[in-house]
């Protein structure tokens, strides 16, 4: 690989944490072809083929990717070679990877119901295992994503119960930012009133995480949201949309920072700086698209990559640089303005 990184495809089996690494060769790699920027720098093609990108963690001049492994891919037993996609047995029967995060050596990875810490990392393999939480309430959301906060706590969004999409969740850890300890213990709520929170960043000299939330699909459809989740916040949600109709049913509950047109679907989000990086499933109107936007209330979020192939999850930053991965199993890299 030009870019010198290694391409971790992190898998989980079902109670145990199992990592598949491979390098993933891009070079004459067949795949679509890249999205542009908007400031005109080059969009480097770091691998492909490697199911769905969901999530990114970096670890020195490591890149490790959380996929959603793909229901159709072949079983393909042989060694990997330049030019090459990268399908990996089994891969179908893996659990979804919702959120990576890298600290102390350490590779933290959520699946939903667990949270998995995987340890002893020597450039190749992990030596050590631990399941830090395994969600054992009935009745509780999965967590959408693991990240840790500059108080050295995990922090998560709660997954969409869909038959209450239009109501309140009676559990009372739902439609929520909740957090806990490094070790998997204390989960609490951070910020309520949710639909959907996605993913997360904690910008720089942030002590809250900016969350990507999703609004509803079906009906009278609302924005898409960035919140930034603060200790005892409501959003408001079911009862608030913030749909400009909605004055009165939103009063006194706290407003999201910045709007997204509805059916945007903001998953991944990155930040340099001040800067956040978003990158939105069906995009701002003429397809997926990842978009730039200060961290500042109530701003327009200006377009940064286009003219992707396929809808856009996974958005991760290492330095000056912000990684993207698609639908067709393609991980893009390109440098910030």
């Amino acid at each position: 690989m030009s870019h010198r990184r290694r391409l971790g495809a992190v898998l989980l089996a079902a109670l145990a944490a199992v990592t598949s690494l491979a390098l993933v060769a891009s070079s004459g790699a067949a795949g679509p072809p890249p999205p542009k920027a908007a400031g005109g720098q080059t969009v480097e093609v770091v691998g492909t083929g490697v199911a769905t990108p969901t999530a990114f963690a970096f670890a020195g001049s490591t890149v490790f990717a959380g996929f959603r492994p793909g229901r159709d891919q072949r079983r393909d037993q042989r060694p990997l070679h330049a030019g090459e996609r990268h399908r990996d047995p089994g891969a179908e029967h893996a659990p979804v990877v919702f959120g990576l995060a890298w600290k102390s050596n350490k590779l933290y990875v959520s699946t939903g119901p667990t949270i998995v810490a995987l340890g002893g990392w020597n450039g190749t393999t992990f030596s050590s295992t631990k399941t830090i939480y395994q969600s054992k309430q009935k009745g509780l959301p999965r967590l959408q994503r693991a990240r840790l906060g500059p108080d050295g706590r995990l922090y998560a969004g709660l997954a969409l119960n869909q038959k209450y999409d239009h109501a309140k969740d009676p559990f009372p850890l739902s439609q929520a930012v909740v957090s806990m300890t490094a070790a998997g213990k204390g989960l609490k709520v951070v910020a309520s009133g949710l639909r959907q929170p996605f993913q997360m960043v904690f910008p720089q000299g942030s002590k809250y995480p900016y969350v990507t939330v999703l609004g509803q699909d079906k009906g009278k459809a609302p924005q898409d949201e960035i919140v930034v989740a603060k200790p005892g916040q409501d959003y408001g949600f079911p009862t608030c949309t913030w749909l400009p109709s909605q004055k009165k049913q939103c009063e006194g509950f706290d407003e999201p920072a910045i709007y997204l047109p509805a059916h945007a679907s903001p998953m991944g989000i990155g930040a340099i700086g001040k800067t956040l990086y978003v990158s939105l499933f069906n995009g701002t109107g003429k397809g997926p698209d990842v978009v730039e936007s200060k961290c500042r209330r109530r701003v327009s979020p200006q377009a940064f990559l286009t003219g992707f192939a396929a809808p856009v999850i996974a958005l991760g930053v290492s330095g000056k640089s912000i990684y993207v991965g698609d639908l067709t199993g393609s991980i893009y890299k390109v440098a910030a303005k």
